[in-house]
């Protein structure tokens, strides 16, 4: 997608990927909201850390497989819908956006989604490169999380 205001394009590369899963949203956003744990079920994260609550506005630092440290900060955390973040890319000028959502199905299901949309002016190359890099490991990372959540559920009911 290109848009265009006055002098400057922003060029856009979304990604969209679900799945469904036996295990239960709470659990899915237990994970998601102790960003601690991410490194468990996203291979792709050396380190992570949030100053602060996992909630909207708070900031954190995350370092990624062969990247620098870089900031993102929570742009919506509900533990009914899901949660999403925002991390800048100050030298290339790229934003990019992290929407995480689940929501509950028939026979105690849940369908878990990750939307992927990244941002840079006038770089349609570089935002193609930095969205199909990160994009590339979601639907692992995605079966991960889920399977970590089935397996805290039965160790749970054995408790």
């Amino acid at each position: 997608m290109r848009i265009s205001y006055g002098y400057c394009v922003i060029m856009t590369w979304e990604f969209e990927h679900s799945i469904v899963t036996n295990a239960r949203k709470e659990t899915i956003w237990a994970l998601y909201s102790r960003v601690e744990s991410w490194p468990l079920w996203d291979h792709g994260i050396k380190d992570i850390s949030l100053d602060g609550e996992f909630r909207e506005g708070t900031k954190g630092k995350i370092k990624p497989e062969r990247q620098g440290l870089l900031g993102y900060r929570i742009t919506l955390a509900d533990s009914e819908k899901g949660f999403s973040e925002e991390t800048v890319i100050d030298d290339l000028g790229a934003t990019i956006e992290f929407v995480h959502t689940f929501s509950d199905l028939l026979g105690g299901k849940t369908r878990l989604t990750n939307h992927i949309t990244v941002r840079c002016p006038d770089k349609e190359e570089t935002e193609k490169e930095i969205g199909e890099g990160i994009s590339s490991g979601v639907p692992k990372t995605m079966e991960n999380i889920a399977m970590m959540a089935i397996i805290i559920e039965k160790i749970c009911k054995f408790q």
